[in-house]
C-alpha cells in the first residue's frame, strides 16, 4: 500500500461518518468538519471556523488533523496503517520517541473509529428490522380492512347517479373490480350504497351487464338511469334470442364509443334504441333485395297462430327455417305486424327448438 501524500475528502469523511469529531489545520488555523457535506467534492472542502464562519480549503492545504483532540500528521497516519514511509532506513533519531507514542494514539483512533463504524451499522440493521417490523403490521392491517374499502368511489360515483356516456363506461370498465365485493354481506352493504344495483348477480362483462339490464322485471324494476336499461316485457316477448344478442353487442359499441363528457338525456330510453334498432335492421333486409313483389303477394296473410311457416327471404340469415306460429303481435308506433314461431328443422344459423321473429311479409303458410 503507497503512503497517502495529502489527507483526501475519503480520509476525513470517515471520521465524520463514524460522528468522531474533526478538525482540519490549513493556512494557519483549524476548521472544523460539521458533516458529509463540507466534503462531498473530492478538490474543495469547507469548515467552520471559532466564529461559526464558513470557509473553502484545498485538502493538499492540510497539514494535519484534530480527531477528539489528538492531533494526527500524515506520517501518523500512515504508520498507524503499516503503511512504509521510506523513513525506516534513516537513522532514528532521539526525537523519535514521541512520534511512537503519535503512532500509538492513532492507533487507539483507528480502533474506535472501527468501534463507532460497527455501532453505526448495527444501528442501521436495528433500525432497518423495525422498519420491516412495521411494514409488515400495516400489511395486516390492509388484510384486515373490509374488502368494500377498496372500491370506495368518489362522491356521486354510485349506479343511481350516472349523468355522462363516461360514467356509464365507467361503471362498466368497473364491473370486475365490483365483483371482487359480492360475497355475505359486502353484498348487502354495496347495494346500499350504490355501488351495485341489487339485481346484478355475478355478471362482470358490458353484455352480461346489459343482458340484465333489459331483462328487469317490469313491476320490479329499478328507479333512475337503471330504469332506463329496462325493456317493456311486451317488446321482450316479440324479439327472439338471435336479435336480441346482436341488439346487445350495438347498445355495448354505442356506450362504449360515445364522448366521455356527452350527457345523458332525461330522454334516453332502452325501449327506444331497441325500436330503432328492429326498424333498421327489417329495413335493411328490404333494402338488400327483398323483392317488392314479395311484399304484394302476401298483401292478405293466410297463416295464423298454430299454422307452420316457412321462411322465404333469400336474404335473412334464417331463410329457409319451418315452424309453428306462437303468436302474431302488431309492433308499437307503427312499426308493422310480426310472428313468432319455433323453428322445427335445422340450418346454418338455426336449429330446432329456437324461436323467431319475423315480419309477415317474410313468411308463408307450408303445406309440406
Amino acid at each position: 500500500m503507497e503512503p497517502i501524500k495529502a489527507f483526501s475528502n475519503v480520509v476525513i469523511g470517515q471520521f465524520v461518518l463514524t460522528r468522531i469529531p474533526i478538525k482540519v489545520y490549513v493556512d494557519s488555523r483549524y476548521l472544523t468538519i460539521t458533516s458529509t457535506d463540507d466534503v462531498q467534492d473530492p478538490l474543495i472542502g469547507f469548515g467552520m471556523d471559532e466564529d461559526g464562519q464558513m470557509h473553502r480549503f484545498d485538502y493538499r492545504r492540510i497539514e494535519q488533523l484534530s480527531i477528539s483532540g489528538n492531533i494526527v500528521t500524515l506520517d501518523t497516519y500512515n504508520k498507524a496503517l503499516g503503511v512504509d514511509t521510506g523513513e525506516d532506513s534513516k537513522e532514528e533519531e532521539p526525537e523519535e520517541e514521541p512520534k511512537k507514542e503519535e503512532s500509538i494514539q492513532m492507533s487507539e483512533i483507528t480502533r474506535k473509529v472501527k468501534v463507532a463504524r460497527e455501532k453505526a451499522y448495527k444501528e442501521e440493521l436495528l433500525a432497518l428490522k423495525d422498519k420491516e417490523t412495521a411494514l409488515k403490521l400495516k400489511q395486516k392491517e390492509l388484510k384486515a380492512e373490509p374488502i368494500e374499502d377498496g372500491i370506495i368511489r368518489e362522491a356521486g360515483y354510485t349506479w343511481e347517479d350516472i349523468k355522462t356516456f363516461g360514467d356509464f363506461q365507467n361503471h362498466i370498465s368497473n364491473l370486475k373490480v365490483d365483483k371482487n365485493i359480492k360475497t355475505g354481506k359486502d353484498v348487502a352493504k354495496a347495494i346500499t350504497l350504490g355501488f351495485l344495483p341489487g339485481w346484478v348477480g355475478n355478471v362482470d362483462t358490458a353484455i352480461g351487464f346489459l343482458k340484465k339490464a333489459i331483462n328487469q322485471d317490469d313491476a320490479k324494476k329499478a328507479s333512475g338511469f337503471i330504469g332506463k336499461l329496462d325493456v317493456d316485457d311486451e317488446l321482450q316477448d316479440i324479439v327472439d334470442d338471435t336479435i336480441e344478442d346482436n341488439f346487445l353487442k350495438y347498445i355495448e359499441k354505442f356506450v362504449m364509443s360515445q364522448p366521455a363528457n356527452t350527457k345523458i338525456g332525461d330522454d334516453f330510453s332502452m325501449n327506444k334504441k331497441l325500436q330503432t334498432y328492429i326498424a333498421k335492421e327489417f329495413d335493411e333486409r328490404t333494402i338488400s333485395g327483398f323483392e317488392e313483389s314479395v311484399n304484394e303477394m302476401h298483401h292478405n296473410y293466410t297463416f295464423g297462430t298454430g299454422d307452420i311457416v316457412k321462411n322465404i327471404n333469400p336474404s335473412c340469415e334464417h331463410f329457409g327455417s319451418i315452424g309453428i306460429v306462437k303468436k302474431i303481435i302488431d309492433l308499437p308506433n307503427g312499426m308493422g305486424t310480426v310472428a313468432v314461431y319455433t323453428v322445427g328443422n335445422s340450418g346454418s344459423a338455426y336449429k330446432p327448438g329456437m324461436s323467431l321473429t319475423k315480419t309477415l311479409d317474410q313468411l308463408e303458410k307450408y303445406n309440406g
